[in-house]
């Protein structure tokens, strides 16, 4: 019972970071906000990873989601529900560092929606739209010391 009591307080604690960043003004530092053409709509490269995900619904739940994937352009989420093409989310997930964790902020739109065979789950591709202070630096810095390290 004690883990499902840090668990909840863990929850707890992220959604009050989601809520105070939601009254940080969010700048869209370094992202491109046109459609890329078919031709070159991977233009970063991805990363496979586990990461917890939280994603303010329409109606400013909190809801809770996987990354399975991730790049400087865009995450890959699995999630209990469909979601349409170019809705726009605010998100937020931490990404390990060697001596902590750092939090990533973000606005970012469906680009589009598969269901995950018998799972009841949903694949949902996203592409960064706009990044919370720091945030992207955050993101790069991680992505990078991925690539050094896969490299």
């Amino acid at each position: 019972m004690e883990e499902d009591n840090d668990e909840a307080e863990d929850t707890a604690n992220v959604e009050a970071d989601v809520e105070a960043e939601a009254e940080v003004d969010v700048d869209g530092v370094g992202v491109d906000n046109t459609e890329p053409a078919a031709s070159d709509q991977r233009q970063h490269e991805r990363f496979r990873v586990s990461l917890k995900v939280l994603i303010r619904l329409s109606d400013g739940e909190i809801a809770r989601a996987h990354a399975v994937d991730l790049s400087k352009g865009g995450i890959y989420i699995e999630y209990g529900a469909p979601a349409d093409a170019g809705k726009v989310f605010e998100i937020a997930f931490d990404l390990p560092f060697a001596d902590d964790f750092r939090r990533v902020f973000a606005k970012a739109r469906v680009v589009r929606t598969v269901v995950i065979g018998s799972r009841n789950l949903f694949g949902m591709a996203f592409v960064f739209t706009e990044f919370g202070k720091n945030s992207d630096e955050v993101l790069n810095k991680y992505i990078e010391h991925r690539g050094f390290r896969m490299g």
